[in-house]
């Protein structure tokens, strides 16, 4: 989706990067060698990192508890859980995730009930960390790493502002976007290190690392368009329908490290899921459009 993140998700991030080299999404997931130094993306961590998910960090909890099959307090009828794309499978073997994500730094949900993560990645093989991008009412566009495996809780949030949006992304197909990595360093204690590159220095600065069990108990990883929304009924369709009018939710160079080496991802290793051909109807907003670009490796949703 800590305590000791300055000091370990640094020397955890320099260990992955000289380990597993680097994956560059301009490059069209060309591998360069990773430079023996890296640094911390800034952000907000602890309480301080609670604080600033707000809300929507409980309601994220909620539905992964909901997806998992555990019993969580009820929604409001009218509220509205569903989600689309690429799912890694566990007998994928995978042991690393690496794609670009699009951002909207201005999307705003008029709803203080609704969220919308999109897009939000785990990968499979039980790891620590989901890297979620968030949009709700009040704190503004945010990056997370959030914690499956010691506090699960927001970890680290960091405010997708103009010192992220000129550290961390570039334009990908007419939009913003920030390339993450994550890969498990140790197995026997299910070591994970996740880092967004740095697209000045070309670096794979560090996000966060944490070791431990899963506490999602989900096997499969994910890379979707996820949302928690309320039904408007003077429009007919849900708050963020409205709110994210024209909005471009996108996902692509999406990769699995398998046996070392990177493998896009595909329809037998990541299927789609719920369904590879959803209804908008099933989102609450008639104007949804879902397009799978690459087969699995490149999705979007347009609002």
């Amino acid at each position: 989706m800590k305590r000791k993140l300055l000091v370990m998700a640094c020397s955890a991030g320099l260990i992955a990067a000289a380990a597993v080299g680097a994956h560059s999404a301009a490059a069209a997931g060309s591998a360069v060698p990773a430079p023996a130094l890296a640094r911390e993306v800034p952000g907000l961590t602890g309480d301080a990192a609670k604080a600033a998910a707000g809300p929507s960090a409980d309601r994220f909890l909620q539905l992964r508890r909901e997806q998992a099959g555990k019993a969580v307090a009820p929604r409001a009828a009218a509220q509205k859980h569903t989600f689309w794309g690429p799912e890694p499978q566990l007998n994928s073997n995978a042991d690393g995730f690496v794609v670009t994500q699009s951002v909207t730094p201005n999307l705003r949900i008029s709803n203080r009930s609704d969220v919308v993560y999109a897009p939000t990645m785990k990968p499979t093989g039980h790891s620590c960390i989901e890297v979620v991008t968030a949009y709700g009412l009040g704190q503004g566009a945010q990056v997370w790493a959030w914690d499956w495996c010691k506090s699960v809780s927001p970890a680290k949030v960091v405010q997708i502002d103009s010192s992220f949006l000129s550290n961390y992304t570039t334009t990908v197909n007419g939009h913003p976007a920030y390339t993450v990595q994550e890969v498990r360093t140790n197995a026997s204690s299910n070591t994970w290190v996740a880092q967004l590159q740095n697209v000045k220095t070309g670096a794979w600065d560090a996000l966060f690392t944490q070791s431990g069990s899963d506490q999602s108990t989900l096997n499969e990883g994910w890379d979707i368009f996820e949302i928690y929304a309320t039904h408007n009924n003077s429009t007919g369709r849900a708050y963020y329908c409205n709110d994210a009018r024209g909005t471009v939710f996108e996902s692509s160079s999406i990769k699995l490290r398998i046996g070392g080496q990177w493998v896009a991802a595909t329809q037998s290793n990541s299927p789609l899921r719920p369904t590879a051909t959803p209804r908008p109807a099933d989102y609450d907003c008639p104007t949804l459009k879902f397009e799978n670009v690459t087969a699995n490796s490149h999705w979007r949703v347009t609002v």
